[in-house]
């Protein structure tokens, strides 16, 4: 070092410093790797010093300028290892050695301007060295060299290692060389996004040729220097006809280069195609490159330019018909100069070349084809079509585009954006470079891409698409500071799925969207970016999610034929994908939720016709309180085809902790869930928790959309008016069988403790589906290893191409994936933090704060596998009772010292302060002892049960416990179910004593035991409960087996469950029981205005803030009818005031209730009242058709459905229906009262104001009501019937016109009331003689057009049905036939409620009259 340091004479200190740096440099880094191995330290340090004084000569950096020493020293720069700049520089950064200050301020700031938010290059002053390599050497720890071929990508190589290097312009002759960069960027990897095999570092960008270090050893040069011999395209395609055969014979070739295309990379094979066309015909020369030193060619050889090709031969590839010149490993490349290149004819060649003479005939046709191609004349291709001509072909338009890349769409799907407007899609063609210098900024070219124009409304409208014959090149390296992401197809997700379907482009936009949409919706929050993403059919997450689309969407893709990337490259007539415009035609839709709900929520409101929601005899007859009670609550049924496209939903399978419902969720919202089992049946609520946590899809649902409004509508004259709506509110939740619920990925805890009792499983259709599908899938695709070559006359050691491969044998190969960074949920609708199974703290709506700064949070699977591994006490519980859900004094059993309190005071003051919250009360029996678990996410069979001495006993102990469930623990409330059998776990704990300390009483735990009184037990907001089975099923199971006693231990547990009856039973006056649980079908619900105190009105705030409410003041009343006879109907009340709302609770749904106050009526009837103490479960969700149905309210698309019966089957008792048709004649009417109320108090209104005189009302609305009641008879019995409003005016068959006019009379009177008094001619009472209204009521009355036969709609008053064989029931009548009177004793008449009466057809009279004599 001092004596290469002393031959520059005098020197500064800091000369001297940085000469003795750069001899260390080149002794540690430079002098292991160079070329000339016997050349000294002290001669390679004085060469690279000679080449920086080059550099620096003409330079206009002033750090380069001469001292007054006369050396040139950029004291300011240093030399850099490979290893140091990879460690050491984490940003991307740029170093100018030949650039002043000025000028690299002027050329970062020329592309800053134009992409607003991106910063320019950083700039740093170091030096890079090393040799241009287009192989990678690896040294061993034996010093030993081990060299792997080419792949087509350059290096710069240093003793420590090797970093990738992007070139634009290459001159093959720099590699192998000791090079030194003047002009350099380094890009370091992005830590946001995956990234494959080969992408672990960063790479430089060279923004300058380099320096060679030893100039003088660059020999050969790009130019024909001696005469050569070539044919031509012209000549030399007939060497390619099949007719044509020969034997290993290497030729020059000439020509103009038209075409180049993409690196492809096939099986571990790496080749590229070019393309030399002739200088006056359109003839070209298909000429492949396989050879690995001649991979660089491809970054050398440049369009339009004429190139001298030599010592190739001709092969073809095997599988195909096509034959290609093949370049040898000894081949070369040469600019084409007329003064050295001798043209040759095919027979001139075959003359002179050492091949087997072919015959004269033979000879003679390939001449001939020759001139006669000579003869051939170009095609005009200067008139070109616009855009929209263009796509009316629906063909793409191949075009090439220069522009500057503005954006990063999708890195991993290979989607751009260019100048800020064009998109750009790489996606069906392969990079094999990682897309290394394709950043924002960087001005690239693209040749023979496809244009394609509104392909998706996710994407850029105009779509610039790179096929196989496609050429994207990097002219200009980016000067923003943005990190690397690479695109590679190994383990790509989006490639995968791109080739195992043979995606078009709208349709492979629409599939990247849809992930995109499930990225967003779930990560990190729930799932990590490597689970969405991971390349895998059977398990991946995205695999499952569009494998379960093609099933059960019937996504119609087009059946287009496999590529052949052969022909897609090689045909004259050029065939792929993207060369056929298609029309967007998507199978679904997977928004997030908030947008679903969003959507659904507009859809409803918008579509809502309020006098839809009102019975058309009824509208114009309802008083105020009616109006606004009957559009008080309603609802709207979709499926997922009524979304176009098909909606599918998907989410995160958890119970909500501060409702207390069951939800999917995404980091946008939450959408509520009605839970079916398939043995709906067996009386069986949803209770499986070992779906909870899991990502869950839906192709069958029903998503419900329940509406509150809150009106003081005045009339149905008022409807339009937005005015009087003074609330409106909607809950939108989903019903489903648990059977169609799809489990796209499992949640660990579930998946590890779930016992095989009842283990929930993927649906078998889809576990085929996704079996089947992965036989073709990308790890299938990539461990053939079968490598096939191109078959040619030549020798077995001939370079090969791999055989024509298979579409997805392309890209799909197994890969990792990696994780990006936190996202931030600010979406107001929220509630994760509060859910079961997510983690992390829970966040505020509306926060947006990004993830603390600090050590890497841990990730899901490590905080289960630390919770699942601190070990837990486990306690078999059965479920004998479960109270409502509803607002409760939580601070019972929360003393001040109690473990619940943590011991603390201020805890105590802070839940004091809470008032109400949400809880429930759930009873249960222990089973057997608590048994501790090392290991939570182990627990498999029922140990509690096994070896236990206290169940062989006579008597066995069973302990009662009260369970409480408040705060966070309502979770639960819709997975613990009345005779499940559940695992209370206690995380984190192993001494079995907790559930003692945990026991809120001050009675010790023994002592109530003894006394058998029940503990009560506060479920705490870490506990868990993991659902066994039913008891039934339970006892049925063969774990037990084995064990001899407990079949008798289950015998007596169903004792301890309070018994399900049946509404008939309810319903006997010999029934006592005043708490009652049965099952029954939602028939009818109506809204009522209950009444309660004042006092009441306090707790409104309390329940607006748990979100539990509705609009209104309004109680439930709903008719239910028995499962097995849905004649027999009970009607139950329920204060919704301090309830949590019920989802589900519709007409035709399946519901069990437990614990309902069973109370009779004044008039002897019984009903069924909601109470604190009682709770109701869904069982089975209506149909779509009966769903439908009942939320219209036109009778007659019920009529349809309703039987036709006999009056005097009713009485009988053989027919048992709730409402029906009856064909009958009108007797007579017995009573008719027809007058005008007020709106607002139903008192009479006359002269157009009310006449209410206590407490005057200021109401100017009057409402017309009518009422009658009417004697019918259908030849086997009479009924009673009431009609009212609409019905009137059939009854007396008025049309519209006469019965407004009838109303007018009656206006100025406010009542009129007409009665039945005999046929005696005096129908009319005395002090109505001669009123001329009432005299035309009562021709009407009696006339034959109201006593006439009819078709009554009814509905049955089983509180008016009389009881057979009681003698007191039956009546004596007397009917007079001439002169001769009849007695005998009849039942009492049926009291029927009408629905509709319609005019009825004589044939049908004529029918029934035989029916009756047959009978």
């Amino acid at each position: 070092m001092e004596e290469f340091v002393s031959e520059f004479g005098e020197l500064s200190n800091a000369d001297v410093q940085w000469l003795q740096n750069l001899y260390r440099f080149t002794r540690e880094n430079i002098l292991p790797v160079a070329v000339d191995s016997e050349i000294t330290c002290k001669e390679l340090s004085s060469c690279l010093f000679q080449c920086l004084c080059r550099i620096c000569h003409n330079c206009s950096n002033p750090c380069c300028h001469q001292g007054k020493d006369g050396l040139i020293l950029p004291l300011s720069y240093r030399f850099i290892s490979l290893t140091e700049l990879q460690s050491q520089q984490k940003t991307p950064c740029c170093s100018q050695l030949t650039w002043s200050t000025s000028r690299f301020k002027q050329w970062a700031l020329h592309k800053e301007r134009f992409l607003v938010g991106h910063k320019a290059l950083s700039r740093t002053n170091l030096l890079l060295c090393g040799i241009l390599t287009d192989k990678i050497s690896i040294t061993s720890s034996a010093s030993e060299s081990e060299e792997r071929q080419s792949d087509g990508n350059l290096y710069l190589q240093d003793k420590n290692g090797f970093i990738p290097c992007e070139i634009i312009k290459l001159d093959s002759r720099w590699l192998g060389h000791l090079v030194l960069f003047p002009s350099w960027s380094y890009i370091p990897k992005s830590s946001e996004v995956w990234r494959p095999s080969g992408a672990e570092a960063g790479y430089l960008e060279i923004i300058e040729a380099p320096f060679l270090v030893f100039p003088k050893r660059l020999a050969g040069s790009l130019l024909v220097s001696n005469t050569l011999k070539v044919l031509l395209p012209d000549s030399a395609i007939h060497l390619l006809d099949k007719g044509f055969h020969c034997q290993k014979v290497k030729l020059n070739i000439a020509g103009e280069l038209s075409r180049l295309s993409s690196v492809l990379n096939i099986r571990g094979k790496t080749f590229f195609f070019f393309f030399l066309s002739s200088f006056e015909t359109e003839t070209c020369l298909p000429v492949v490159v396989q050879a690995p030193a001649k991979l660089t060619w491809h970054r050398c050889l440049e369009v339009t330019k004429q190139y001298v090709i030599t010592k190739v031969f001709v092969s073809s590839l095997q599988g195909t018909n096509y034959k290609v010149f093949v370049v040898s490993s000894s081949s070369e490349f040469y600019l084409y100069n007329e003064g050295f290149v001798k043209e040759q004819t095919l027979a001139e060649f075959m003359h002179a070349s050492d091949m087997k003479e072919t015959s004269k005939h033979e000879l003679t046709s390939l001449v001939s084809k020759e001139e006669s191609f000579q003869n051939i004349s170009s095609v005009d291709w200067s008139s070109q079509s616009s855009i929209e001509e263009v796509f009316e072909s629906r063909e793409s338009k191949i075009c090439s585009y220069r522009g500057m890349i503005s954006k990063l769409i999708n890195i991993t799907a290979g989607l751009y954006e260019l100048d800020g407007k064009f998109g750009l899609c790489v996606a069906y063609q392969q990079i094999v470079n990682c897309g290394r210098g394709l950043r924002p900024g960087a001005q690239v070219e693209i040749h023979n891409a496809h244009l394609h124009l509104k392909a998706s409304d996710h994407f850029p409208h105009i779509i610039l698409c790179c096929c196989l014959r496609s050429v994207l090149v990097v002219v200009e390296f980016s000067r923003l500071s943005t990190e690397h992401q690479p695109f590679s197809f190994i383990g790509n997700i989006y490639i995968s799925l791109l080739f195992k379907y043979n995606l078009d482009l709208p349709n492979y936009l629409w599939m990247v969207h849809t992930v995109e949409t499930l990225i967003k919706r779930f990560c990190p929050r729930f799932l990590t970016k490597q689970h969405v993403l991971k390349c895998d059919i059977v398990t991946g997450v995205t695999g499952m999610f569009f494998n379960s689309i093609l099933k059960y969407t019937k996504w119609n893709l087009v059946a287009r034929p496999m590529r052949d990337i052969y022909q897609e490259i090689l045909a004259e007539l050029h065939h792929c994908p993207l060369k056929e415009i298609s029309q967007p035609n998507f199978p679904c839709q997977s928004p997030s939720l908030s947008e679903l709900l969003t959507l659904t929520e507009e859809r409803v409101w918008r579509s809502l016709d309020l006098s839809s929601l009102l019975p058309d005899a009824e509208i114009k007859h309802l008083i105020a309180q009616q109006l606004n009670s009957k559009l008080a609550w309603s609802f709207e049924v979709l499926k997922p085809e009524d979304f176009q496209p098909h909606m599918i939903l998907s989410g995160v399978f958890l119970a909500n902790s501060r409702t207390g419902s069951l939800q999917l969720l995404d980091t946008s919202g939450a959408l509520d869930c009605i839970v079916q089992n398939p043995n709906e049946m067996n009386q069986i609520a949803f209770s499986d928790t070992s779906y909870i946590g899991c990502l869950v899809q839906l192709q069958k649902y029903q998503l419900v959309i329940e509406r509150f409004i809150s009106s003081e509508f005045p009339s149905s004259k008022h409807l339009d008016d937005p005015r009087f709506i003074k609330e409106k509110h909607t809950r939108i939740y989903a019903q489903f069988c648990v059977g169609d619920l799809q489990v796209l990925k499992r949640h660990g805890a579930a998946a590890a403790a779930r016992p095989a009792l009842l283990s929930p499983a993927l649906p078998a259709s889809l576990s085929s589906a996704a079996s089947a599908a992965s036989s073709g899938s990308c790890s299938e695709a990539c461990k053939n290893d079968e490598v096939n070559g191109i078959t040619s006359n030549q020798r077995r050691d001939s370079p090969s191409l791999p055989k024509m491969p298979r579409l997805e044998e392309v890209v799909l190969q197994e890969g990792h994936v990696g994780e990006s960074g936190r996202t931030v949920c600010s979406h107001p609708s929220w509630t994760g933090g509060r859910a079961v199974g997510i983690q992390g703290e829970p966040r505020r709506p509306g926060d947006t704060t990004g993830t603390r700064p600090g050590p890497r949070a841990a990730r899901p699977s490590e905080r289960e596998g630390r919770t699942r591994g601190a070990g837990c006490v486990a306690q078999l519980v059965l479920i004998t009772h479960k109270d409502a859900l509803m607002l409760r004094n939580c601070q019972y059993g929360r003393n001040e010292g109690c473990e619940h309190t943590n011991g603390s005071g201020e805890a105590f003051t802070q839940r004091a302060k809470t008032g109400l919250g949400l809880a429930f009360r759930a009873s249960a029996v222990t089973m057997g002892r608590p048994r501790q678990r090392k290991d939570a996410g182990k627990i498999e069979g029922l140990l509690e049960l096994e070896a236990d001495p206290s169940l062989c006993s006579e008597y066995n102990k069973r302990t009662q416990v009260l369970l409480d469930f408040m705060d966070k623990a309502v979770k639960w409330y819709h997975l613990i179910n009345q005779g499940g059998v559940y695992r209370l776990i206690t995380p984190k704990q192993l001494d079995t004593s907790v559930f003692e300390r945990r026991c809120c009483s001050s009675v010790p735990w023994k002592t109530l035991q003894s006394l058998n009184c029940p503990l009560n037990l506060v479920v705490q907001p870490d506990w868990k409960f993991q659902y066994i089975s039913n008891l039934s099923c339970l006892r049925q199971s063969q774990l037990f087996e084995n064990q001899i006693n407990l079949p008798a231990y289950l015998k007596n547990l169903p004792s301890e469950i309070p018994r399900i009856n049946s509404i008939q039973e309810i319903l006997s006056h010999s029934f006592t029981a005043s708490l009652v649980s049965f099952t029954g079908i939602i028939l009818e619900r109506i809204c009522y205005e209950p009444n309660r105190r004042d006092n009441f009105a306090a707790v409104i705030t309390d329940k607006n803030t748990q979100g539990i409410s509705v609009p209104g003041d309004w109680g439930l009343k709903l008719l239910v009818g028995d499962v097995q006879n849905t004649a027999i109907t009970l009607h139950i009340y329920v204060d919704l005031k301090l309830l949590s709302y019920t989802l589900g609770i519709l007409p035709g749904a399946m519901v069990v209730f437990y614990g309902l106050e069973r109370t009779t009526s004044r008039h002897n009837n019984v009903y069924c009242k909601y109470v604190p103490s009682s709770s109701v479960s869904v069982l089975a969700i209506p149909s779509l058709e009966a769903l439908r149905s009942a939320s219209t309210l036109s009778i007659n698309t019920a009529i349809a459905d309703m039987p036709q019966l006999y009056l005097g089957n009713l009485i009988s008792g053989r027919e048992n229906h709730l409402q029906g048709i009856v064909y009958c004649h009108v007797v007579n009417i017995q009573w008719l009262k027809l007058q005008w109320v007020c709106s607002c108090c139903s008192s009479i209104f006359k002269q157009d104001r009310c006449t209410r005189i206590s407490g005057p009302c200021l109401s100017a609305v009057g409402v017309f009501r009518a009422n009658a009641s009417v004697i019918v008879e259908d030849g086997t019995a009479e009924a009673r019937v009431h009609c009212k409003d609409k019905q009137v005016a059939d009854l007396l068959a008025l049309s519209s016109t006469e019965w407004e006019g009838l109303q007018q009379h009656i206006g100025p009177r406010g009542k009129v009331y007409f009665q039945y008094q005999g046929r005696t001619g005096h129908e009319l009472h005395e002090e109505t003689i001669g009123d001329i209204l009432m005299q035309y009521l009562g021709v009407i009355c009696t006339s034959t057009i109201v006593c006439r036969p009819v078709q009554l709609v009814f509905r049955f008053d089983s509180r008016g049905k009389p009881k057979l064989g009681q003698t007191e029931t039956f009546q004596l009548r007397t009917f007079t036939c001439g002169d001769h009177q009849y007695m005998t004793k009849m039942a009492p008449a049926l009291s029927l409620t009408c629905l509709d009466i319609k005019e009825v057809d004589y044939r049908m009279l004529c029918h029934l009259a035989n029916d009756r004599l047959i009978q």
